[in-house]
């Protein structure tokens, strides 16, 4: 089995997941599905989830089972609270965004533009 992909190789947009099989017994299900916010999380971020959690949040047992210090188990919390709040900052923009566009405050063209604001890919000039 190969590894999920997060985001579109040609757009680097989030993927959404349409269709999940059973190759046991042979069922499809489609439809629409997320992927959640800790699929954000690169797969070194997750794993140190996995463990965080397993010590039951426990800084000082991360720290053994990980053979790491205090201040890089701070570390790494703090990015992976960076991503997950990037992530739900970036979705309710998107959802604003959404919003404006359905009660005509916004046009499709100016909606394009805050995204790529957002996304880091307008001119300085807008």
């Amino acid at each position: 089995m190969s590894k999920r992909l997060k985001k579109c190789p040609v757009c680097n947009l989030d993927l959404e997941i349409k269709e999940y099989y059973c190759r046991d017994c042979d069922v499809t299900i489609r439809g629409s599905f997320s992927q959640g916010d800790l699929s954000a999380l690169s797969l070194a971020q997750q794993e140190f989830v996995k463990v965080f959690l397993m010590a039951q949040g426990s800084i000082k047992e991360v720290e053994k089972r990980l053979k790491i210090s205090y201040p890089t188990v701070k570390s790494r919390l703090s990015e992976i609270t960076d991503v997950i709040g990037e992530r739900d900052q970036e979705h309710a923009d998107m959802t604003d965004i959404l919003s404006n566009i359905e009660g005509g405050e916004l046009t499709v063209e100016q909606a394009i533009e805050h995204i790529k604001k957002f996304k880091g890919e307008a001119d300085d000039n807008l």
